[in-house]
């Protein structure tokens, strides 16, 4: 009999989400090589692969819920953290800030105002 985990806490969604980003890094580099590489790279996804779906198979059916929503998109994550780490610490806190607020179901509204540049616009 499988034990089945009790435990919703955050270190194991970040765990399945991480596995599942490099379960898709995995298939991505699969995509760019031929032969023996390619196959190593499928390998490797095929075992991120067996471990979520192992520890989804002992989640209980509500916490697999509100784990799927979470993971709809683990990507997505990972795509703005490849934007953040360009900024710089000013832009990081206002973004943290942001998020802080709308967290608490505060309401934003966002304006752009265009710079001006030195060819007289």
């Amino acid at each position: 009999m499988k034990e089945h985990f009790q435990d919703s806490t955050y270190s194991l969604l970040k765990a399945l989400h991480h596995t599942k980003i490099a379960m898709e890094f995995y298939d991505d580099l699969a995509n760019s090589y031929e032969y023996g590489a390619k196959q190593i790279m499928l390998q490797y996804s095929n075992k991120c692969k067996w471990i979520v779906d192992n520890i989804r198979h002992r989640l209980p059916q509500d916490m697999l819920e509100n784990i799927d929503k979470d993971m709809n998109d683990a990507l997505f994550f990972d795509s703005i953290e490849d934007k953040l780490i360009h900024f710089n610490q000013e832009q990081k806190d206002m973004i943290e800030s942001i998020i802080d607020l709308i967290s608490k179901g505060e309401t934003i509204e966002v304006s752009y105002t265009e710079k001006a540049t030195n060819n007289g616009g």
